[in-house]
């Protein structure tokens, strides 16, 4: 625990991850003279992974492309969408249009009417959406 630091564990974590690599290693049938080495590669090796996995995964959020709200509305939309699919795209659209200013409101229904919106607009609308889904504001 204090030479590998994963951040998001508990004592209890480590000690459980402990106790499964343990049992893994005396079902492999290793001598008892090597059991404590053998532990001790394995059980840095498990956690070297599990710290490698979640900078992995930070960095797919890190690097993941924006999903733009106007897309998803054409794919919902689509004779390929489920009824999960657009009860949940519903509720989103409830729920933003709810939290925007009249001014964004306005913006947001011209651009779903197809009317012509400049890309400063689209871009501080998608802003806004976004502060308001992923911020919670």
């Amino acid at each position: 625990m204090r030479t590998l630091k994963i951040n998001f564990w508990t004592t209890e974590d480590y000690h459980q991850e402990g106790l499964i690599t343990l049992n893994e290693i005396l079902n492999s049938g290793c001598k008892e003279s090597q059991l404590y080495i053998h532990f001790k590669v394995k059980y840095r090796q498990k956690l070297i992974d599990v710290i490698r996995k979640s900078q992995a995964q930070k960095r797919i959020w890190d690097n993941a492309e924006s999903i733009d709200v106007y897309e998803s509305e054409n794919q919902i939309n689509s004779s390929n969408s489920n009824p999960e699919d657009i009860i949940v795209y519903d509720s989103l659209v409830k729920e933003v249009i709810t939290k925007l200013t009249p001014s964004y409101r306005k913006l947001l229904k011209r651009h779903l009417r197809g009317e012509d919106v400049t890309r400063m607009e689209k871009y501080r609308l998608k802003e806004r959406i976004k502060q308001i889904l992923f911020d919670g504001d």
